[in-house]
Formats: C-alpha cells, sequence, structure tokens
C-alpha cells in the first residue's frame, strides 16, 4: 500500500530544491512525482533557466518524453561529456510511461558528476516498494508532491499573484478558486492569463469575470455574501438570475461556492468554540483573509451561528444530492435553489 505523502512536509522540500537551485548548488538526479504536476513545472523552468546559459543550450540540454525513449538511451545521454560547459541537463517528462526503470538502480550507483537527470512522473506517486526507489536513497532529491487543500487555494492564488508582483482582491481569488478548481497548473496558467489582460496591478473581481469567463452579472461568492448578511430580497434577486440561465450558472458550482463559504464559516465558529478568544485569528486558521472578508464572515457568524451554519451545510448537501439524483423530482435548478435558500433563510 502506498504511503500518505505528508502535505506541510512536501511544500518545505519544494522550497528547499527552489533555495538551492537559486544558490546554485545543483543536484545530480531530480525525481519529481505526485499528484500535483505544478511543483514538477517549477522546478522544471528553474532549472532550464539557471542551469546553463542560452550559448550553452545546443550542446548541453536534452528533453526527451517516457513514450519516446527508454531508459537505457536516457543512462546513455547521461553518460556523455558536457560540450564547453559545467554540466549537461538532461530532463525526462512523462517518465512514468518508461517501460521500466532498471537501468536507473545501475547509474545511481556510480552518476556521471557532470550531467544534471530530471525524472518527472507526471501525476503519478512513486512505488517505494520497488528497486528504483530504494536506490534513490542519499542518491536524489525527490520530490513527491501533494494536491492543495481546497480552502487553501484563495490563500495561495494571493500569495503566487503577490509573487508575480501584483494584488488580488480576496473576492476575486475566491472566485477564481471556485471557477479553476484545485489545480494549481491550471490557476497559475489562469492567473498569468488575468494579469496579461488586466489594466493596472489590482485584479478585481470583474477581470476574473471578463477573462476566466465567468459570470459577469453575478457570481456564486456574491450570492453567500448576501445570504451572510441575511440580504433576502438581494439573495432571491441573484438566484432568479442565476435560474435564468442554467447554462451560464450551473447549480453544483453555485452549491460548491456555498458549501465552501459556509464550511470556512463552520470552522470559524469551531475555532471559537473550541478557545480561540481573537476572530482575526480563527479565520486565519480557516483560511479566511484579509479585513473585508474578516468583516463578512464576523456578519455571518452573528446572523448564522455554530447550529444555524450546520443546518445550513446540511441543507446544501440535501439539495445537492436532488440536483444530482430523481430525489429532486421535477424541480429545476431554479426550482431547487430557490427552495433552499428559503430554508436557509427560516433557519
Amino acid at each position: 500500500m502506498a504511503q500518505k505523502v505528508d502535505k506541510e512536509a512536501s511544500v518545505r522540500k519544494f522550497q528547499q530544491i527552489m533555495d538551492n537551485i537559486r544558490a546554485r548548488k545543483f543536484a545530480g538526479i531530480y525525481v519529481l512525482a505526485g499528484e500535483e504536476p505544478y511543483y514538477s513545472d517549477v522546478i522544471i523552468d528553474a532549472l532550464n533557466s539557471t542551469v546553463l546559459d542560452e550559448s550553452q543550450k545546443d550542446f548541453n540540454l536534452s528533453v526527451v518524453y517516457g513514450n519516446e525513449t527508454d531508459a537505457g538511451q536516457i543512462v546513455c545521454l547521461c553518460r556523455r561529456y558536457p560540450v564547453a560547459s559545467p554540466y549537461q541537463l538532461i530532463i525526462v517528462k512523462e517518465a512514468q510511461q518508461l517501460s521500466s526503470l532498471q537501468p536507473f538502480e545501475y547509474y545511481l550507483k556510480v552518476p556521471a558528476p557532470d550531467t544534471i537527470l530530471v525524472l518527472s512522473f507526471t501525476g503519478k506517486n512513486l512505488d517505494k516498494r520497488t528497486g528504483f526507489y530504494k536506490s534513490l536513497k542519499d542518491k536524489a532529491e525527490v520530490l513527491e508532491s501533494v494536491p492543495l487543500d481546497e480552502w487553501k487555494v484563495p490563500q495561495w492564488i494571493t500569495g503566487h499573484v503577490q509573487e508575480l508582483g501584483y494584488s488580488i482582491e480576496p473576492d476575486a481569488a475566491q472566485l477564481l478558486a471556485q471557477s479553476a478548481g484545485v489545480s494549481l497548473r491550471k490557476i497559475a496558467l489562469e492567473i498569468d492569463k488575468l494579469i496579461k489582460g488586466t489594466d493596472g496591478t489590482v485584479i478585481r473581481v470583474r477581470d476574473v469575470e471578463i477573462n476566466i469567463g465567468v459570470s459577469r452579472d453575478y457570481n456564486p461568492f456574491e450570492l453567500c455574501k448576501e445570504i451572510g448578511e441575511r440580504n433576502i430580497l438581494r439573495a432571491f434577486s441573484i438566484a432568479e438570475v442565476f435560474a435564468s440561465n442554467s447554462k451560464k450558472y450551473p447549480i453544483q458550482a453555485t452549491l460548491g461556492a456555498m458549501f465552501f463559504y459556509f464550511n470556512q464559516l463552520l470552522t470559524v465558529e469551531a475555532e471559537l468554540s473550541a478557545g480561540e478568544r481573537d476572530f482575526y485569528s480563527a479565520c486565519q486558521k480557516a483560511g479566511v483573509f484579509g479585513t473585508q472578508r474578516v468583516r463578512e464572515y464576523q456578519t455571518a457568524a452573528r446572523n448564522f451561528p455554530l447550529k444555524k451554519t450546520m443546518g445550513v451545510i446540511s441543507q446544501i448537501k440535501d439539495t445537492d444530492l436532488k440536483s444530482k439524483s430523481n430525489y429532486g423530482g421535477n424541480s429545476t435548478d431554479g426550482a431547487l435553489l430557490n427552495a433552499l435558500l428559503t430554508k436557509i433563510f427560516v433557519l
């Protein structure tokens, strides 16, 4: 049985590898695996831009794919000498498609000192029972990446955008997270698209709506905000817009955003019930950041204390089941959403 990879340890390992690459402290072999390919992408890009100058790449950079070669041929490449460079860089993408890894076991016993080999196993965890994995000990930098927790995605988006020299409104980060899911590779591409299509240095909700193709009229998190503030008429007005175009506003996306919102609120309230006295700290632990969002959740917590929040989540789950099965009868998505709001506001 595959061992569970520690998420925090995985992130620390990624940061350590990146710090060493920036300092030009290269390992001879990098083995990049795991379910989140974004980290492999970043490491490969960093090596590609750091190890060799542009003038050295013609003779010293080899990029091959696992379905187009075999491990024996790759080992032969590794045994070559670099030309007018202290290193040669060999990048193997889709290494999970190699028919055998056994030749690497022999190579790892005496690796070439002037070769940097990168084996990228896209979306695949390593089998720790194999001779290949056991031969990696003390011979390679091994990273097994883990998908980010859903509730941490908006925080990751905010940090990544800041690293690129921009900022993003909390609501915009929430909307992007809801739209793009937990795939950091996809999110990074969407952020790149946003930056290219945004005037100025602040990414706003409107920018996400226009450039990512999310609702240009409303988005699910606006509905959540209105519910949290108990703005009944406003919430039903937004629901009516959603109901008028179920393709543009699919109920599963709306329910997903509502579950995310109230699950965060539940976490905040659980922290407070457990003894946390500072509301801002409770919000941070729940993945809620920014003064504006903290105030929003303070209002929601007053309107939906712990038991009511649990009731809301229960009703969201019930509606989700009805939307995906025959339990909803002939009810339209709009009718299901209206019924859900009614149940929420009478709690």
